[in-house]
Protein backbone atom coordinates (compact mmCIF):
# COMPACT_ATOMS: atom_id res chain seq x y z
CA UNK A 1 0.00 0.00 0.00
CA UNK A 2 3.10 2.39 0.90
CA UNK A 3 4.18 1.88 -2.35
CA UNK A 4 1.37 3.09 -4.61
CA UNK A 5 0.83 6.05 -2.23
CA UNK A 6 3.19 8.16 -3.85
CA UNK A 7 1.26 7.63 -7.07
CA UNK A 8 -2.21 8.99 -5.58
CA UNK A 9 -3.96 11.65 -6.29
CA UNK A 10 -3.17 14.67 -3.54
CA UNK A 11 -7.32 14.97 -3.32
CA UNK A 12 -7.73 11.84 -3.28
CA UNK A 13 -7.79 11.46 0.83
CA UNK A 14 -10.03 10.14 2.59
CA UNK A 15 -8.35 11.57 5.91
CA UNK A 16 -10.45 14.56 5.08
CA UNK A 17 -13.54 12.95 6.04
CA UNK A 18 -12.40 10.99 8.83
CA UNK A 19 -11.82 7.90 7.34
CA UNK A 20 -8.59 5.86 8.19
CA UNK A 21 -8.04 3.41 5.62
CA UNK A 22 -5.37 1.51 7.59
CA UNK A 23 -7.64 1.02 10.53
CA UNK A 24 -10.39 -0.98 8.43
CA UNK A 25 -10.85 -4.56 9.96
CA UNK A 26 -12.80 -7.09 7.67
CA UNK A 27 -15.87 -8.13 9.43
CA UNK A 28 -15.80 -11.67 10.97
CA UNK A 29 -18.82 -12.86 8.98
CA UNK A 30 -18.24 -12.55 4.99
CA UNK A 31 -20.37 -12.06 2.15
CA UNK A 32 -20.13 -14.24 -0.19
CA UNK A 33 -23.43 -14.31 -1.95
CA UNK A 34 -22.24 -11.82 -4.67
CA UNK A 35 -19.40 -14.52 -5.71
CA UNK A 36 -22.14 -17.20 -6.03
CA UNK A 37 -24.24 -14.79 -8.03
CA UNK A 38 -21.42 -14.38 -10.21
CA UNK A 39 -20.36 -17.67 -10.52
CA UNK A 40 -24.25 -18.86 -11.55
CA UNK A 41 -24.70 -16.17 -14.11
CA UNK A 42 -20.72 -15.24 -15.42
CA UNK A 43 -17.80 -16.88 -16.88
CA UNK A 44 -14.42 -17.60 -14.37
CA UNK A 45 -11.52 -15.82 -16.29
CA UNK A 46 -9.09 -18.49 -16.51
CA UNK A 47 -6.35 -19.73 -18.49
CA UNK A 48 -8.06 -22.65 -20.39
CA UNK A 49 -11.41 -20.33 -21.22
CA UNK A 50 -9.73 -16.85 -22.32
CA UNK A 51 -6.14 -17.03 -22.15
CA UNK A 52 -5.34 -13.78 -24.26
CA UNK A 53 -7.21 -12.20 -20.97
CA UNK A 54 -6.16 -14.12 -18.37
CA UNK A 55 -2.59 -13.22 -19.76
CA UNK A 56 -3.37 -9.55 -20.03
CA UNK A 57 -4.49 -10.46 -16.13
CA UNK A 58 -1.31 -12.05 -15.13
CA UNK A 59 1.06 -9.31 -17.04
CA UNK A 60 -0.67 -6.48 -14.76
CA UNK A 61 0.20 -7.94 -11.30
CA UNK A 62 3.68 -9.10 -12.43
CA UNK A 63 4.10 -5.00 -13.88
CA UNK A 64 2.79 -3.66 -10.21
CA UNK A 65 4.52 -6.60 -8.51
CA UNK A 66 1.64 -7.76 -6.12
CA UNK A 67 -0.32 -11.29 -5.55
CA UNK A 68 -3.39 -11.98 -7.89
CA UNK A 69 -5.85 -12.25 -4.76
CA UNK A 70 -8.92 -11.59 -7.14
CA UNK A 71 -11.67 -13.73 -8.98
CA UNK A 72 -12.17 -12.10 -12.61
CA UNK A 73 -15.38 -12.56 -14.18
CA UNK A 74 -16.27 -11.85 -17.87
CA UNK A 75 -20.64 -11.28 -17.71
CA UNK A 76 -22.04 -10.64 -21.11
CA UNK A 77 -23.32 -6.69 -21.90
CA UNK A 78 -23.01 -6.55 -25.56
CA UNK A 79 -23.97 -2.48 -25.58
CA UNK A 80 -21.46 -1.70 -22.41
CA UNK A 81 -17.50 -1.66 -21.91
CA UNK A 82 -17.33 -1.35 -18.49
CA UNK A 83 -15.75 -2.73 -15.69
CA UNK A 84 -16.18 -2.63 -12.23
CA UNK A 85 -14.28 -4.11 -8.65
CA UNK A 86 -17.13 -5.48 -6.57
CA UNK A 87 -17.59 -6.55 -2.76
CA UNK A 88 -14.09 -5.89 -1.91
CA UNK A 89 -14.12 -5.42 1.49
CA UNK A 90 -16.69 -7.76 2.98
CA UNK A 91 -16.02 -10.95 0.55
CA UNK A 92 -12.65 -13.21 0.82
CA UNK A 93 -11.71 -12.54 -2.33
CA UNK A 94 -12.12 -8.95 -4.13
CA UNK A 95 -14.23 -9.70 -7.75
CA UNK A 96 -13.57 -7.45 -10.81
CA UNK A 97 -15.96 -8.22 -13.59
CA UNK A 98 -15.59 -7.31 -17.26
CA UNK A 99 -18.08 -6.81 -19.36
CA UNK A 100 -17.87 -8.87 -23.05
CA UNK A 101 -18.01 -5.70 -24.93
CA UNK A 102 -15.66 -4.14 -23.34
CA UNK A 103 -13.19 -7.42 -23.80
CA UNK A 104 -13.99 -6.89 -27.64
CA UNK A 105 -13.78 -3.41 -27.56
CA UNK A 106 -9.94 -3.15 -26.46
CA UNK A 107 -6.72 -4.24 -27.21
CA UNK A 108 -4.61 -6.39 -24.82
CA UNK A 109 -2.54 -2.97 -23.56
CA UNK A 110 -5.58 -1.41 -23.18
CA UNK A 111 -7.38 -4.02 -21.51
CA UNK A 112 -4.05 -3.92 -18.98
CA UNK A 113 -5.20 -0.16 -18.53
CA UNK A 114 -8.40 -0.87 -17.37
CA UNK A 115 -7.54 -4.48 -15.06
CA UNK A 116 -4.53 -1.99 -13.51
CA UNK A 117 -7.31 0.88 -12.76
CA UNK A 118 -9.69 -1.41 -11.05
CA UNK A 119 -7.24 -3.18 -9.28
CA UNK A 120 -5.78 0.10 -7.60
CA UNK A 121 -9.58 0.47 -6.12
CA UNK A 122 -8.82 -2.33 -4.26
CA UNK A 123 -5.57 -1.41 -3.73
CA UNK A 124 -6.65 2.50 -2.73
CA UNK A 125 -9.79 1.06 -0.83
CA UNK A 126 -11.80 3.43 -2.52
CA UNK A 127 -15.15 1.58 -1.58
CA UNK A 128 -14.67 2.63 2.07
CA UNK A 129 -15.33 5.86 0.65
CA UNK A 130 -18.73 7.73 1.59
CA UNK A 131 -21.20 7.65 -1.24
CA UNK A 132 -23.24 11.28 -1.57
CA UNK A 133 -26.44 9.50 -2.37
CA UNK A 134 -26.48 8.90 1.72
CA UNK A 135 -26.12 12.22 2.57
CA UNK A 136 -28.96 15.26 2.20
CA UNK A 137 -26.25 18.28 2.62
CA UNK A 138 -25.75 19.62 -0.43
CA UNK A 139 -22.67 20.87 0.68
CA UNK A 140 -21.13 17.74 1.79
CA UNK A 141 -22.72 15.96 -1.67
CA UNK A 142 -20.44 17.79 -3.60
CA UNK A 143 -17.29 17.63 -1.24
CA UNK A 144 -17.70 13.73 -1.41
CA UNK A 145 -18.42 13.88 -5.51
CA UNK A 146 -14.78 16.06 -5.33
CA UNK A 147 -13.39 12.38 -3.14
CA UNK A 148 -14.87 10.31 -5.93
CA UNK A 149 -13.46 12.17 -9.14
CA UNK A 150 -10.52 12.12 -7.12
CA UNK A 151 -10.43 8.29 -6.62
CA UNK A 152 -10.86 7.92 -10.89
CA UNK A 153 -7.56 10.06 -11.51
CA UNK A 154 -5.66 7.98 -8.54
CA UNK A 155 -6.84 4.81 -10.69
CA UNK A 156 -5.85 5.70 -13.96
CA UNK A 157 -2.29 6.23 -13.03
CA UNK A 158 -2.27 2.62 -11.60
CA UNK A 159 -4.01 1.50 -14.59
CA UNK A 160 -1.16 3.48 -16.37
CA UNK A 161 1.51 1.56 -14.62
CA UNK A 162 -0.23 -1.51 -15.14
CA UNK A 163 -0.23 -0.92 -19.48
CA UNK A 164 3.32 0.92 -19.27
CA UNK A 165 1.87 2.61 -22.38
CA UNK A 166 0.26 6.05 -22.15
CA UNK A 167 -0.85 5.66 -25.72
CA UNK A 168 -2.53 2.43 -24.83
CA UNK A 169 -3.96 4.25 -21.54
CA UNK A 170 -5.23 7.16 -23.66
CA UNK A 171 -6.56 5.05 -26.19
CA UNK A 172 -8.49 2.91 -23.82
CA UNK A 173 -10.37 6.22 -22.63
CA UNK A 174 -11.33 7.38 -26.08
CA UNK A 175 -12.68 3.90 -26.62
CA UNK A 176 -14.53 3.87 -23.37
CA UNK A 177 -15.82 7.13 -23.86
CA UNK A 178 -17.12 6.88 -28.08
CA UNK A 179 -17.71 2.90 -27.63
CA UNK A 180 -15.89 2.75 -30.82
CA UNK A 181 -13.23 0.94 -31.68
CA UNK A 182 -10.33 0.76 -33.94
CA UNK A 183 -11.64 0.76 -37.37
CA UNK A 184 -13.69 4.59 -36.63
CA UNK A 185 -11.22 6.47 -34.15
CA UNK A 186 -8.19 8.17 -35.31
CA UNK A 187 -5.80 8.51 -32.49
CA UNK A 188 -4.60 12.23 -32.77
CA UNK A 189 -4.45 13.18 -29.39
CA UNK A 190 -4.19 16.72 -29.87
CA UNK A 191 -7.51 16.99 -31.64
CA UNK A 192 -9.23 15.72 -28.20
CA UNK A 193 -7.21 18.43 -25.79
CA UNK A 194 -8.58 20.70 -28.19
CA UNK A 195 -12.09 19.75 -27.18
CA UNK A 196 -11.26 19.65 -23.68
CA UNK A 197 -10.31 23.28 -24.20
CA UNK A 198 -13.52 24.33 -25.68
CA UNK A 199 -15.23 22.78 -22.77
CA UNK A 200 -13.01 24.73 -20.02
CA UNK A 201 -13.86 27.82 -22.32
CA UNK A 202 -17.67 27.27 -21.57
CA UNK A 203 -17.04 27.37 -18.35
CA UNK A 204 -18.93 25.77 -14.95
CA UNK A 205 -20.78 22.35 -16.49
CA UNK A 206 -23.78 21.43 -13.80
CA UNK A 207 -23.81 17.73 -14.90
CA UNK A 208 -19.76 17.56 -13.90
CA UNK A 209 -20.33 19.17 -10.76
CA UNK A 210 -22.66 15.82 -9.73
CA UNK A 211 -20.86 13.14 -11.26
CA UNK A 212 -18.78 11.08 -9.76
CA UNK A 213 -16.42 10.35 -12.63
CA UNK A 214 -14.28 13.83 -14.31
CA UNK A 215 -14.29 13.93 -18.37
CA UNK A 216 -12.88 11.61 -20.31
CA UNK A 217 -10.66 15.11 -21.87
CA UNK A 218 -9.53 15.63 -18.18
CA UNK A 219 -8.72 12.23 -17.32
CA UNK A 220 -6.42 12.28 -20.55
CA UNK A 221 -4.65 14.96 -19.73
CA UNK A 222 -4.08 14.27 -16.25
CA UNK A 223 -2.08 11.10 -17.77
CA UNK A 224 -0.27 13.01 -20.06
CA UNK A 225 1.53 15.21 -17.32
CA UNK A 226 1.24 12.35 -14.78
CA UNK A 227 3.65 11.04 -17.90
CA UNK A 228 5.76 14.12 -17.26
CA UNK A 229 6.64 13.35 -13.55
CA UNK A 230 9.26 12.18 -12.07
CA UNK A 231 7.66 9.53 -10.17
CA UNK A 232 6.38 8.38 -13.67
CA UNK A 233 10.50 7.98 -14.74
CA UNK A 234 11.21 6.56 -11.53
CA UNK A 235 8.62 3.51 -11.69
CA UNK A 236 9.79 2.66 -14.91
CA UNK A 237 13.27 3.61 -14.54
CA UNK A 238 13.99 5.64 -17.54
CA UNK A 239 17.06 7.51 -16.19
CA UNK A 240 15.36 10.76 -16.97
CA UNK A 241 14.09 13.42 -14.55
CA UNK A 242 10.65 14.52 -15.61
CA UNK A 243 9.54 17.56 -16.14
CA UNK A 244 7.14 17.85 -12.78
CA UNK A 245 7.25 16.70 -9.46
CA UNK A 246 3.78 15.01 -8.75
CA UNK A 247 2.25 17.94 -6.47
CA UNK A 248 2.85 20.11 -9.38
CA UNK A 249 0.85 18.39 -11.68
CA UNK A 250 -1.66 17.82 -8.91
CA UNK A 251 -2.51 21.80 -8.86
CA UNK A 252 -2.69 21.99 -12.36
CA UNK A 253 -5.26 18.89 -12.57
CA UNK A 254 -7.39 20.62 -9.36
CA UNK A 255 -6.85 23.71 -11.60
CA UNK A 256 -8.44 21.91 -14.46
CA UNK A 257 -11.48 20.29 -12.75
CA UNK A 258 -12.20 23.80 -11.34
CA UNK A 259 -12.51 25.09 -15.10
CA UNK A 260 -15.04 22.77 -15.55
CA UNK A 261 -17.02 22.54 -12.20
CA UNK A 262 -16.38 25.78 -11.06
CA UNK A 263 -15.88 26.99 -7.74
CA UNK A 264 -19.17 26.35 -5.89
CA UNK A 265 -17.85 23.90 -3.39
CA UNK A 266 -14.76 26.24 -2.53
CA UNK A 267 -16.83 29.16 -2.14
CA UNK A 268 -19.56 27.11 0.13
CA UNK A 269 -16.75 26.07 2.78
CA UNK A 270 -15.56 29.50 2.86
CA UNK A 271 -19.04 30.68 3.34
CA UNK A 272 -19.71 27.78 6.03
CA UNK A 273 -15.83 28.41 7.65
CA UNK A 274 -17.00 32.08 8.03
CA UNK A 275 -20.22 31.74 10.08
CA UNK A 276 -18.84 29.33 12.19
CA UNK A 277 -15.54 31.59 13.03
CA UNK A 278 -18.31 35.07 13.05
CA UNK A 279 -20.41 33.63 15.91
CA UNK A 280 -17.86 31.34 17.61
CA UNK A 281 -15.44 34.55 17.99
CA UNK A 282 -18.98 36.58 19.61
CA UNK A 283 -19.57 33.61 21.52
CA UNK A 284 -15.90 33.63 23.31
CA UNK A 285 -15.71 37.47 23.41
CA UNK A 286 -19.26 37.33 25.27
CA UNK A 287 -18.78 34.73 27.29
CA UNK A 288 -17.67 36.65 30.69
CA UNK A 289 -21.13 39.20 29.48
CA UNK A 290 -18.71 41.99 28.50
CA UNK A 291 -17.11 43.65 25.15
CA UNK A 292 -14.17 45.79 25.54
CA UNK A 293 -13.29 48.11 23.62
CA UNK A 294 -10.12 46.27 22.38
CA UNK A 295 -11.78 43.29 21.52
CA UNK A 296 -14.59 44.73 19.40
CA UNK A 297 -11.23 46.64 17.69
CA UNK A 298 -9.91 43.21 17.30
CA UNK A 299 -13.64 41.39 16.09
CA UNK A 300 -13.74 44.58 13.43
CA UNK A 301 -10.00 43.83 12.46
CA UNK A 302 -10.82 40.37 11.63
CA UNK A 303 -14.16 40.43 9.89
CA UNK A 304 -14.54 44.03 8.66
CA UNK A 305 -16.71 46.60 9.81
CA UNK A 306 -19.61 45.97 7.37
CA UNK A 307 -19.82 42.11 9.15
CA UNK A 308 -18.89 43.38 12.67
CA UNK A 309 -21.41 46.01 12.55
CA UNK A 310 -24.49 43.53 11.74
CA UNK A 311 -23.63 40.82 14.02
CA UNK A 312 -23.14 43.36 16.75
CA UNK A 313 -26.37 45.72 16.16
CA UNK A 314 -28.38 41.85 15.97
CA UNK A 315 -27.22 41.29 19.15
CA UNK A 316 -28.09 44.33 20.64
CA UNK A 317 -31.95 43.58 19.75
CA UNK A 318 -32.15 40.04 20.61
CA UNK A 319 -30.94 37.79 24.16
CA UNK A 320 -28.57 35.30 24.40
CA UNK A 321 -30.62 32.55 23.38
CA UNK A 322 -30.46 34.29 19.86
CA UNK A 323 -26.66 33.87 19.83
CA UNK A 324 -26.64 30.29 21.33
CA UNK A 325 -28.85 29.71 18.09
CA UNK A 326 -26.77 30.95 15.46
CA UNK A 327 -23.34 29.33 17.56
CA UNK A 328 -25.49 25.95 17.16
CA UNK A 329 -26.52 26.64 13.50
CA UNK A 330 -23.22 27.54 12.17
CA UNK A 331 -21.18 24.92 14.42
CA UNK A 332 -23.77 22.37 12.67
CA UNK A 333 -22.55 23.52 9.68
CA UNK A 334 -18.94 23.15 9.92
CA UNK A 335 -19.20 20.10 11.51
CA UNK A 336 -19.23 18.08 7.86
CA UNK A 337 -16.61 20.33 6.57
CA UNK A 338 -13.04 18.39 5.58
CA UNK A 339 -10.85 17.96 8.28
CA UNK A 340 -8.53 20.53 6.85
CA UNK A 341 -10.93 23.59 7.08
CA UNK A 342 -12.09 22.03 11.18
CA UNK A 343 -8.42 22.00 12.12
CA UNK A 344 -8.47 25.60 10.40
CA UNK A 345 -11.09 26.82 12.65
CA UNK A 346 -10.02 25.38 16.06
CA UNK A 347 -6.43 27.26 15.48
CA UNK A 348 -8.24 30.47 14.65
CA UNK A 349 -10.81 30.06 17.37
CA UNK A 350 -7.65 29.11 19.69
CA UNK A 351 -5.67 32.28 18.61
CA UNK A 352 -8.98 34.56 19.46
CA UNK A 353 -9.33 33.03 22.83
CA UNK A 354 -6.06 33.73 23.79
CA UNK A 355 -5.79 37.27 22.80
CA UNK A 356 -9.21 37.73 24.57
CA UNK A 357 -9.64 40.04 27.55
CA UNK A 358 -11.47 39.57 30.72
CA UNK A 359 -12.31 36.47 32.65
CA UNK A 360 -9.77 33.37 30.78
CA UNK A 361 -11.50 30.44 32.87
CA UNK A 362 -15.02 31.18 30.72
CA UNK A 363 -13.69 31.64 27.54
CA UNK A 364 -11.72 28.24 27.70
CA UNK A 365 -15.02 27.02 28.84
CA UNK A 366 -16.64 28.34 26.02
CA UNK A 367 -13.95 27.18 23.58
CA UNK A 368 -14.12 23.74 24.79
CA UNK A 369 -17.98 23.19 24.01
CA UNK A 370 -17.01 25.13 20.20
CA UNK A 371 -14.37 22.29 19.99
CA UNK A 372 -16.91 19.30 20.91
CA UNK A 373 -19.34 21.01 18.47
CA UNK A 374 -16.98 20.22 15.54
CA UNK A 375 -15.02 17.11 16.63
Amino acid sequence: MDFFDKYKFASDNPDEFGIDIKKFKKPEVLDESHLSNLLSHSIRITHDILPNVTKSIDVVFKRLKIENQFNFFVTSDTYQANAACSLMSISSKPEIILTSKLIDLLEDKELEFVIGHEVAHYIYQHALYPNHQNEENRNLKLNILNLSRAAEISADRIGFLACGSLEASLRANLKLASGLGNKHLNFKFSAYLDQLRELETLGKSESQLWSTHPSFLIRMQALIWFSMTKEYHDFFETKKKGAYKILEIDKKIENSLKKIIGNEIDITNKEIFDRALLWGSLNLYLSDKKFSKSEQELFIKKFGKEKAKKAISLLRVSNQGMLEKKVETSFTEASILLKTDKLALVSELKKIEKDMDGNKVKKKEVLKKLLNLIS
